[in-house]
């Protein structure tokens, strides 16, 4: 799968021209045509980062729990998850951008999944929807503030990121943020950059959270 999902990857077919841009982002600048980058490169680490994240998955839900369908649905629905929020972490990082169809797919996914593992318990569907509100209006400030250095895609996709982990837990919640901050403030660091995606750091916290914690 995450050959797969490699190889497609590698063909860069998600980009776009500045023509095809809309939004902010079409207004912003003129030089925004992706199709005008450089490749990517090989980008091996995808394959490597689905395998160790499937890898985890199932020694943390199926080895405890045994073959159940309450274990073979969270498997499910956490190859799901990374999977796709994958394929945003390696589109953000080419181009800064979180497709909108991506993130529908991720935000469908993370809802029926979600609803199912909540195992008919009003309490935990009712903290996952307020965790994704209370994500999404903090970001959406952030955007505000910061003058959109902080897309949209990002407020998007915190909410389902929000919602995923405060289904199941809170703390989950607040140690996957701190992760994605604290990754992001690394990777700056390192790369000597101020302005860098920071979906791809999002998922990498939210998978390390909801798996570990």
């Amino acid at each position: 799968m995450g050959e797969w999902m490699r190889r497609r990857l590698n063909k860069v077919a998600y980009r776009v021209g500045a023509s095809e841009l809309v939004g902010p982002r079409r207004a912003r600048t003129d030089d925004l045509d992706e199709t005008a980058l450089e490749h990517p490169g090989p980008r091996w680490w995808i394959p490597l980062a689905l395998a160790a994240t499937w890898g985890c998955v199932m020694g943390r839900i199926v080895g405890p729990a045994q073959l159940s369908v309450a274990a073979l649905t969270e498997v499910l629905g956490w190859f799901a998850f990374s999977a796709i929020g994958t394929w945003l972490a390696a589109v953000d990082l080419d181009v800064r951008r979180l497709p909108d169809g991506g993130q529908l797919l991720l935000a469908i996914v993370a809802l029926v999944f979600g609803v199912i593992m909540a195992g008919g318990q009003p309490a935990r569907l009712v903290t996952g929807v307020a965790v994704a509100l209370i994500c999404g209006t903090l970001f959406l400030i952030i955007h505000a503030i910061s003058r959109g250095s902080l897309g949209l895609g990002d407020v998007k996709l915190v909410m389902t990121c929000g919602w995923w982990l405060g289904v199941g837990s809170i703390t989950a919640v607040f140690a996957g943020l701190a992760l994605a901050c604290l990754a992001g403030v690394v990777f700056s660091l390192v790369t000597r950059s101020r302005e860098f995606a920071f979906g791809p750091w999002l998922v990498l916290g939210t998978v390390v959270a909801g798996l570990f914690l």
